[in-house]
């Protein structure tokens, strides 16, 4: 049931970089094997975009020390300027795990929207996100979304969304996660419950099982931890350096259990690394899960990550009219060819 189809276009100019010789520009056009939307693979735009991924390092280490005074994050502010959740929800206030907050958003994304501060420390580079520092984040995570469908049980479809520095769309510098939770599900979480529950209608198996079978041997697959999966999806989302990952067989966030939570974890901080190897300094991950009050046997957790532009005076942002507006997804570089990059990566790690 799962096919991989693209296909090839050229466009034709004289090009003034080569003294109007004629030239040939590539595009291929991919589908999303389960929610059909269209991605273009452009071949040569990483090269040409890669500048801008790069940050100024002395515009990030002004702008660290710029937000530090003030922010509420930090351990000497976190306890009298954060939110604390109301006594007949959490007599504590706050939940703790390790050196991770959990704390209500004061302005969220949703209506029981709180967030999860990862770190004492004000900045972290990409390999200083360990895996503890995001375990503590998904538990502290996990327990908030415990209490809350005892107390409120209509609220059954959470996210969970890291945006890392301004360019990724954080309006606060400080390592934090956000877990997102409400009373119905997020569009794109709409659209894969829909198109796997069809899917499963028709081949009479799980779309998410049928995918991993058919990557495990292709050259977009990375590794696997514990059981989670990771790969460089076929048709990307966005266009940065995307990764997935698949949990097999829990179809909600409350059916992770520790192992589940450790495979993520250590995928993320593999992947951080990667992308910090490469300079890059701004990302976003999201974790989708179905609902939360039942188990579906046609959907399973995942996660998707991009890296984001650099910190820099010029001001660049790759979230521009195709992907924002007209809902097409793009990559600055062929799938297959990222996920050599990062295997590349993680093997002279490995050694």
């Amino acid at each position: 049931m799962i096919v991989f189809q693209k296909a090839e276009k050229t466009s034709r100019m004289r090009n003034p970089l080569e003294n109007f010789k004629e030239d040939t520009v590539t595009f291929e056009y991919r589908t999303d094997p389960l929610t059909g939307r269209n991605s273009t693979i452009i071949r040569g735009m990483l090269s040409y975009v890669s500048k801008f991924l790069i940050s100024d390092q002395d515009l990030l280490n002004s702008l660290v020390e710029k937000t530090r005074a003030n922010c509420p994050f930090c351990p000497e502010n976190i306890q009298t300027k954060t939110p604390m959740f109301p006594q007949d929800f959490l007599k504590e206030g706050r939940i703790t795990i390790g050196d991770v907050f959990v704390v209500p958003n004061l302005l969220g994304h949703a209506e029981r929207s709180v967030l999860a501060v990862l770190s004492k420390k004000h900045h972290l580079e990409l390999k200083e996100f360990v895996p503890k520092i995001i375990i503590d984040g998904f538990r502290g995570g996990a327990t908030y979304l415990k209490r809350l469908k005892e107390l409120d049980p209509m609220i059954r479809f959470p996210a969970f969304v890291f945006n890392y520095l301004p360019p990724a769309g954080s309006s606060i510098l400080h390592p934090h996660m956000q877990i997102l939770a409400r009373d119905r599900p997020f569009y794109l979480v709409k659209l894969m419950l829909e198109k796997s529950k069809t899917y499963r209608k028709k081949a009479d198996s799980s779309y998410w099982t049928d995918l991993l079978v058919k990557e495990r041997k292709s050259p977009r697959f990375l590794f696997k931890k514990n059981r989670v999966r990771w790969l460089v999806p076929f048709a990307p989302l966005r266009g940065m350096n995307e990764v997935q990952a698949i949990v097999p067989g829990k179809s909600h966030l409350l059916e992770l259990d520790n192992y589940d939570w450790s495979g993520l974890a250590e995928g993320i901080s593999r992947i951080l690394r990667f992308y910090g190897e490469q300079d890059y300094s701004s990302f976003n991950i999201i974790i989708m899960s179905g609902p939360i009050n039942k188990h579906l046997d046609y959907f399973d957790v995942n996660l998707r990550m991009i890296s984001r532009p650099g910190v820099r005076a010029e001001s660049f942002t790759d979230a521009w009219a195709l992907p924002y507006l007209l809902w097409d997804g793009e990559a600055v570089e062929d799938p297959e060819k990222l996920a050599g990059r990062i295997k590349t990566f993680l093997s002279s790690k490995e050694n």
